[in-house]
């Protein structure tokens, strides 16, 4: 008996540093896990997925999720602002989108480029108004930074690059690379009258917006 109690505590014990040193794989949710790897991220759930062919007011700047456009924004390096709504669709792919401010400096612009370019799950753009130099948003996910080289940035890229955090996992090529707020349609004539097309105010404004291409 006494041997066979020493077995099961030894087996007991075996378990239980098996579940610490492997908690990674299985034992821990992988968001969980994610969120873990990046410093001060800013983390909000519940975000609405339905798509929309008007601006949308987001409670974030720049947003991390919600309501978008039928047509994701193509990942890729934008040397112009894109319309968020757009870019929204992207986040729910999978992709991670880097912003910065029209003012960073062009080496740092650079930096955060060699981050992007290559990856099919990523994209990045200037952004007016952003309150710090650069900020990474992932759907629900977000975090602000003063220069490239913060480790929280590349975290953040390995954390959530198509990432446990996308509540659908799609493509980020196939959509619209126009750049410029959302163009919202007019809608249509109840008695066949045109009806003048509403103006774009959410995103940052820069050239003119191509049709949405519809999602699958």
């Amino acid at each position: 008996m006494v041997l066979m109690s020493g077995v099961l505590g030894l087996l007991l014990v075996g378990i239980l540093v098996y579940a610490v040193v492997n908690q990674g794989a299985g034992f821990i949710d992988p968001l969980d896990k994610a969120d873990q790897s990046v410093s001060d991220v800013q983390k909000y759930d519940k975000l609405d997925r339905d798509h929309v062919a008007t601006t949308v007011d987001y409670s974030q700047s720049p947003p991390v999720g919600g309501k978008h456009a039928g047509a994701w924004e193509n990942c890729a390096v934008y040397t112009k602002a894109i319309a968020s709504e757009n870019a929204v669709h992207s986040l729910e792919h999978g992709a991670v989108w880097v912003t910065y401010r029209p003012d960073l400096a062009a080496a740092q612009v650079a930096a955060l480029a060699a981050k992007v370019e290559g990856n099919p799950y990523r994209l990045m753009s200037p952004y007016p108004g952003l309150k710090s130099p650069i900020s990474l948003q992932a759907w629900g996910r977000q975090i602000f930074a003063d220069s490239p080289t913060d480790k929280k940035v590349d975290a953040f890229l390995e954390a959530y690059t198509q990432g446990p955090q996308a509540p659908e996992k799609g493509t980020c090529d196939g959509g619209t690379s126009a750049t410029g707020p959302l163009q919202v349609a007019p809608a249509a004539p109840a008695s066949g009258a045109a009806s003048p097309a509403a103006s774009a105010h959410a995103s940052p404004a820069a050239s003119g917006h191509a049709s949405p291409v519809a999602s699958p």
